[in-house]
């Protein structure tokens, strides 16, 4: 999987002066094989947030992309991502996350957002930072928070935030690979308890923006942990099916005062669901 991730890199219409390849080994027991024009980078096992907060600090080139080691690039596809971003030249840009080869649209959906902040307010938001293309200086010194799952969650909406241009193309050019193996599923306790835990704390931590922040910045970061606060009821069911579990994530999400839900129209779904969960505050 891994020779496959760096030949989809290789294999784009860049010259080698025109792209910078980190890849870094976080504690693998075997030692990353070697790759001509790729910078191997060993640490200690410290998780991916520490791997990609290594490759952020070592990163020199104008635009970043993040690609986890057992996924690939669609190498047409996402020369179309190039284009573009060569063309427009924005901040960010966002393209499809798929998880089995789709034939391309011959004329994509793009859309343009004058800033992060205005799609945040008015879209939901793919968490997936894998799933953007930004402009180094965007992130201005942002990481990703070592020690939790769902990671993304806590970086994505704060990297939009700092964006200026953003453009939205419904490329598919990211193969996410879906495997019983991976982090985010299994599917043991001790590890579904963590994942609700520290999606718990992600929201804390948005929620704890939103005090400071004011005007179209606060609006999307409402939005933001609204969304979150209900994906987090739905996470805490589906992985562990317990009323009890469930009544204890709403009394966390109510002693934050993220409970009961705001009622807002931010999608149909969105709204069905507040005014259902809000139903059970009664019950707590």
């Amino acid at each position: 999987m891994l020779q496959e991730c760096v030949q989809s890199i290789l294999s784009l219409p860049l010259q080698p002066e025109e792209r910078e390849i980190l890849l870094i080994d976080d504690g693998s027991k075997v030692p990353a094989p070697q790759f001509e024009g790729v910078t191997v980078v060993r640490q200690e096992n410290q998780g991916l947030s520490a791997a990609r907060n290594k490759g952020l600090e070592m990163a020199q080139g104008e635009y970043i992309q993040f690609l986890d080691a057992d996924d690939f690039l669609l190498t047409d596809a996402y020369r179309h991502v190039l284009d573009l971003l060569s063309a427009r030249q924005p901040d960010m840009l966002m393209f499809r996350l798929v998880h089995s080869i789709v034939r391309e649209s011959p004329m994509p959906r793009i859309e343009h957002f004058r800033s992060g902040t205005e799609f945040l307010r008015w879209r939901n938001m793919r968490s997936s930072a894998c799933g953007y293309l930004f402009r180094r200086s965007v992130q201005d010194g942002l990481r990703f928070c070592p020690g939790i799952l769902h990671e993304d969650e806590l970086f994505t909406p704060q990297l939009l935030l700092k964006a200026g241009s953003l453009f939205v193309a419904d490329i598919p050019a990211y193969y996410y690979r879906v495997g019983g193996g991976t982090i985010t599923h299994r599917q043991d306790p001790a590890h579904s308890q963590k994942r609700v835990q520290d999606i718990l704390f992600v929201i804390r931590e948005l929620n704890r923006l939103v005090l400071s922040a004011q005007g179209a910045e606060r609006e999307a970061l409402l939005r933001r942990v609204s969304q979150l606060s209900l994906d987090c009821i739905y996470v805490c069911w589906m992985l562990t099916h317990s009323i009890r579990e469930v009544r204890s994530c709403l009394r966390s999400l109510r002693a934050s005062g993220l409970y009961p839900l705001p009622l807002r129209f931010y999608t149909f779904k969105y709204w069905i669901f507040a005014l259902t969960i809000n139903c059970l505050c009664v019950f707590l």
